[in-house]
């Protein structure tokens, strides 16, 4: 033990010389030079070693997020590609994936499919560009005119006023209470156990403890001792047994169901086309389930709740992603995971969530991935055919996507 710490003390005064780190030359450029070379603090011709460390690790910081190199074992930077099944293990799996997803052995059938769903797309949009003043194409890029603000029909103040002189003055809890009974709700929060409630006055309970927690007011302010079904020992009870997940999204299958019965929800929509985007929440204590961003957390940590909503304004689903996890990573997840509510086959996102690779996993998935793409001046348009000509989009559309490969593969 005393040869290692006298070994261990003699590599900390060991000085570095420039042929120490030749291997890794190419590294040390720009501002790097002088600063690894050159510092004034050192005898000539030795090398800052802390300097060269900071300047190596700064590299490998860029790379892994390049994703040119990899670390294994971990979950965000390690390549996902030594994750895909191949040999045996995929030839085994092979017929069971292909017909979950529908799709042929062969695949010339479904790539001539796409490509001509593409070459229809090119039409349509060519065909709408004449009489389109919102689209213009300077140096062969893309511009479109910034959306203004929509004026209000004449009527709109008449009729806002209308209607908030229609709805009823009653505080929340009692709007909770009335769909309570309206729909049946406490039903669906069943015991931990499986036993159906047993108490008198159950759904007021429940009720008060969602007041509780969607409010982030605590037991204080909603418990009565002189009402049974709101003494804190009740709440506690109700809050331990039957309150959970698998019941709230229980109960929230019910509200959607309840929600699409009506008939002006009906003129809004059928239910097929969900939005889903993410908002952010500073989490002060410790938990899994956070993550670091400055921007939005500052020093603290966060969440965001991943929300889907449908075009029948109703949560259907919802998920909490650690941080600020692009949202594009946990969509699938959260449509995979409804309350209930008819499938949606539309999904809209914010310019966070788009990129190549996610909506083709949609498109696989039986889904249409519309992301609203805030730079669409830079983004590429692919082809199949080259011998195509799509006039202002020829600029844009120059890059060629080679089936041959995708059949190869």
């Amino acid at each position: 033990m005393v040869r290692t710490a006298a070994a261990m003390a003699k590599n900390r005064r060991r000085r570095y010389a420039p042929g120490d780190v030749a291997a890794h030359d190419e590294l040390i450029t720009g501002s790097w030079r002088p600063l690894v070379f050159r510092n004034p603090d050192l005898p000539e011709g030795q090398v800052d070693k802390a300097a060269f460390v900071l300047c190596a690790v700064m590299h490998l910081h860029g790379a892994l997020r390049r994703r040119d190199v990899f670390a294994e074992g971990s979950e965000r930077w390690s390549d996902p590609r030594a994750r895909l099944l191949d040999g045996d293990a995929w030839q085994q799996v092979r017929p069971r994936i292909l017909t979950s997803l529908e799709l042929e052995v062969e695949p010339a059938g479904h790539l001539a499919e796409l490509a001509g769903a593409l070459e229809g797309a090119y039409a349509r949009v060519l065909d709408g560009l004449g009489a389109n003043t919102a689209v213009q194409f300077v140096g062969g890029r893309l511009q479109l005119e910034k959306l203004g603000a929509a004026e209000e029909p004449p009527l709109m103040r008449e009729l806002r006023s209308l209607l908030d002189d229609m709805l009823p003055r009653l505080d929340f809890p009692e709007l909770l209470l009335e769909v309570f009974d309206r729909t049946g709700l406490p039903a669906d929060f069943t015991h931990i156990s499986g036993a159906d409630p047993s108490m008198e006055d159950f759904g007021v309970s429940p009720a008060a403890l969602i007041v509780a927690e969607a409010c982030n007011v605590g037991l204080v302010p909603i418990e009565k001792p002189n009402v049974p079904a709101l003494t804190r020992a009740r709440l506690l009870q109700v809050d331990q047994a039957y309150l959970r997940g698998e019941t709230i999204a229980a109960a929230n299958a019910r509200l959607i169901a309840a929600q699409a019965e009506l008939d002006i929800v009906r003129c809004w929509g059928g239910g097929h086309i969900a939005s889903a985007d993410g908002l952010r929440f500073v989490v002060p204590v410790q938990n899994l389930h956070t993550g670091h961003n400055p921007i939005y957390f500052a020093r603290q940590r966060g969440a965001t709740w991943l929300n889907v909503v449908n075009d029948q304004v109703m949560g259907i689903g919802g998920l909490v992603v650690p941080g600020t996890l692009r949202d594009s990573l946990f969509i699938l997840d959260a449509i995979f995971n409804l309350d209930g509510g008819p499938k949606p086959n539309t999904v809209v996102t914010d310019t966070a969530g788009y990129s190549d690779i996610v909506s083709g996993l949609f498109a696989i998935c039986g889904y249409q991935f519309s992301p609203r793409i805030a730079d669409l001046a830079d983004t590429r348009l692919w082809r199949t055919n080259t011998r195509a000509v799509y006039g202002p989009l020829e600029h844009m559309s120059r890059h060629t996507i080679r089936l041959d490969k995708i059949r190869a593969h």
